[in-house]
């Protein structure tokens, strides 16, 4: 149905029959449209994970278009919606993760460039403040130094330690 990603579900489906894997210990991580999605499958699939990590994600999409630079704007409109289009708009409400982002019970790494200009440091901290206001464990590592993406050398080796932590501790390899 329109509430389920079905490839989710069948990859679930066909990993289960792997002895070696255990799908109830599972992580989902994405960076950019992959951290759209790690926030669109953490709330809208809760059950299918243990912990997520969203780096530099639109979280919702509405804000998101608003904060985009103006030479984006045309594109978006085109590609995902208009805002200003009542049709387009309740689209863009549907496909926001957090329509669905109550829902998830698992811990949450966050991680973001303050200098982002596509999807900027304000979708994250918008993210983490509600998430912290309604009680879940949530966390950001924010580069101060950094826009979309992570490309210094010092916070890469600091990035990447930080997610395998993370996972470590909530995934218990």
């Amino acid at each position: 149905g329109q509430d389920r990603l079905d490839h989710v579900h069948a990859m679930n489906e066909i990993l289960s029959q792997d002895d070696r894997l255990d799908i109830k210990r599972a992580g989902v991580v994405g960076r950019s449209y992959g951290g759209y999605m790690t926030l669109t499958l953490a709330g809208r699939h809760p059950d299918l994970w243990c912990a997520a990590v969203d780096m530099f994600g639109p979280y919702d999409l509405l804000t998101f278009s608003e904060r985009i630079p103006p030479t984006w704007k045309p594109y978006f409109n085109v590609a995902l919606g208009n805002p200003e289009d009542p049709t387009d708009r309740k689209f863009l409400v549907e496909r926001s993760p957090n329509t669905y982002i109550d829902n998830i019970e698992f811990p949450m790494l966050v991680i973001q460039g303050r200098n982002d200009p596509r999807v900027v440091a304000e979708e994250s901290e918008d993210l983490v403040k509600h998430l912290q206001e309604i009680g879940k464990d949530v966390d950001i590592l924010l580069f101060e130094n950094e826009g979309h993406g992570v490309e210094k050398y010092e916070n890469k080796v600091t990035c990447y330690n930080r997610i395998t932590e993370f996972f470590t501790k909530t995934l218990k390899p």
